[in-house]
């Protein structure tokens, strides 16, 4: 058997002993397996995320890192840095990330959503809608990104225009309470307090253990 073949048992080894919860077993294996073979690229992917589970995203970010040394085009490392990067506040360099993997695929709607949200912790605000909009116009029914987008312009004190993209959201997905609720947040700081009251009691209604939705329904009544 191959130092390599090796390496790839005490790596399964690894992954087995994670998924079972015997976390220090399982780094054990992760470190033996490169200890074993150095260049085995593998284990350090599987390690970095590994470590993205445990929320250890310093040791994460320099196991992916090493991994991307191996593997420069990886699109896989590439998204996982750039969640690295945003998990420790770091988001410019998550942004690079982003922008990077928006290189290869540019017409994946998820990526421009990220990179939207990104923008606007970033404060850039208007890059950020101008991003959602990208992501809206490759994927109609993002419902996720439409949500996004109105509470960005209800932040921004759009709060007719938030209330329009609520509405867009609750004509997607009629059964999901998110919507509502902000459509009721949007009416009630346009001075529509009974629209509001009809929207919080329908996001209320789709999510009855929601204690927020309750909260709020007290606070405009």
């Amino acid at each position: 058997m191959s130092i390599n073949e090796e390496a790839a048992i005490l790596l399964v080894k690894g992954q087995c002993l994670f998924e079972e919860n015997h976390h220090s077993r399982a780094f054990e294996m992760f470190d033996a397996a490169i200890s074993l073979d150095p260049g085995y690229a593998a284990a350090y992917l599987l390690k970095a995320e590994a470590h993205m589970e445990m929320m250890e995203m310093e040791e994460a970010g320099q196991c992916i890192k090493t991994y991307l040394n191996f593997n420069p085009e990886s699109e896989r490392a590439c998204s996982d840095l750039m969640n690295i990067y945003y998990e420790s506040g770091e988001f410019e360099e998550s942004l690079s990330c982003c922008e990077k993997l928006l290189g290869v695929n540019p017409n994946d709607p998820y990526l421009w959503a990220i990179k939207a949200f990104l923008l606007s912790h970033l404060d850039k605000m208007d890059e950020a809608l101008e991003h959602y909009d990208k992501a809206i116009a490759l994927k109609p029914d993002f419902y996720d990104a439409v949500c996004d987008k109105a509470t960005l312009l209800s932040e921004c004190g759009c709060h007719s225009e938030s209330l329009k993209a609520y509405q867009s959201g609750i004509k997607i997905e009629p059964g999901e309470s998110e919507a509502y609720f902000g459509a009721a947040c949007a009416c009630y700081s346009l001075g529509y307090k009974n629209k509001a009251m009809l929207y919080l009691e329908k996001a209320k209604e789709l999510d009855p253990e929601d204690d927020f939705h309750k909260m709020h329904c007290n606070f405009i009544q």
